[in-house]
């Protein structure tokens, strides 16, 4: 299960993840040629997906992107705009500029806003810009997949067990940390569902190109099959090997599929989590509510009949 994990899902995500930040990379420096409308929106559809397959990653976030400290440089959000606009600015033309600009102000998040924000015109020299972000996901994603192929994914397949430092333990506690991630930070920080917190229609993922909810659906189609181990074992299968059934007789991993293709269905019906917030629409309540669900699902149930630690733990009490 766990070589299956490795090298037909996780290496795989990474390569296609590559594969799209050099079709982005290669966007921009059409895009910087020429500066036509018609380069630009094929620029705004490379981003689109980059930002999708790199989603996609999301339950890989372990391992080699841990050790190098780097997962908040591919899609941190919400971006400071204001910081970004200074950081244009300033912009001499050095690749090495992207050194002093933090998070909050690189990565896709600061992409999207240059392609997609009306208040940024796309000179030559903030297309420039535009370009060492995008250069620099593609190094980032090489390195965390050179990794990952030299001795990560044969180190993660061999780690069997179910204490703290065992890959099973490692690869869960990350599948709950991303069903955590889509509820709050996703969708309950900027729909104003967290304590203290009023909504803001700006702190979704993706603002700017209005893929928030893609993205999201993205995130919960690539934890579904990394729990199901796609075509080849996964966890799924062990569950059912044990015959685990919920307290109403049914197959608890066919439980936790039926609750991401509910959640998938309510998102696969609205076009913008925005448009949702600024509503206040039941039709998100019922989403962050299903979401609410999954979480519990995986951190109570999976992880009890799994025998393993939960280490992740956030604030909301659920």
């Amino acid at each position: 299960m766990l070589e299956n994990l490795a090298f037909n899902l996780a290496i795989p995500a990474y390569e296609h993840s590559l594969n799209s930040f050099h079709s982005l990379d290669s966007s921009l420096q059409i895009l910087k040629k020429n500066h036509s409308e018609e380069n630009l929106i094929r620029a705004k559809e490379f981003w689109k997906k980059a930002s999708m397959d790199w989603a996609k990653t999301s339950p890989y976030h372990f391992g080699p992107i841990d050790d190098l400290l780097i997962e908040n440089n591919f899609h941190y959000f919400p971006i400071d705009s204001s910081k970004l606009k200074s950081a244009l600015e300033n912009f001499n033309g050095d690749d090495n500029f992207i050194n002093k600009l933090g998070s909050n102000s690189r990565g896709l998040g600061a992409l999207e806003f240059l392609l997609f924000s009306e208040s940024i015109t796309l000179d030559e020299n903030n297309i420039a810009f535009a370009e060492i972000l995008s250069n620099n996901l593609l190094k980032l994603n090489q390195e965390i997949l050179h990794q990952w192929k030299s001795d990560y994914a044969k180190t993660f397949a061999s780690s069997t067990g179910s204490n703290i430092n065992a890959s099973i333990t490692i690869l869960s506690n990350q599948w709950i940390e991303l069903a955590e991630k889509i509820k709050n930070d996703k969708i309950g920080v900027p729909a104003g569902k967290m304590a203290g917190e009023e909504h803001n229609i700006y702190e979704v993922q993706a603002p700017y190109s209005q893929i928030s909810l893609e993205l999201i659906k993205a995130n919960l189609e690539a934890l579904q099959q990394s729990i199901n181990g796609k075509e080849g074992k996964g966890v799924d299968d062990y569950l059912n090997s044990l015959d685990i059934k919920d307290s109403e007789g049914k197959l608890l991993s066919s439980k936790i599929n039926a609750q991401f293709d509910l959640i998938i269905s309510l998102i696969e019906e609205k076009q913008s989590l925005k448009d949702l917030i600024k509503e206040d629409s039941e039709s998100l309540n019922e989403i962050y509510l299903q979401v609410l669900n999954l979480t519990i699902l995986l951190k109570t149930d999976l992880m009890g009949q799994l025998g393993l630690i939960t280490t992740f733990s956030d604030s909301d009490g659920d």
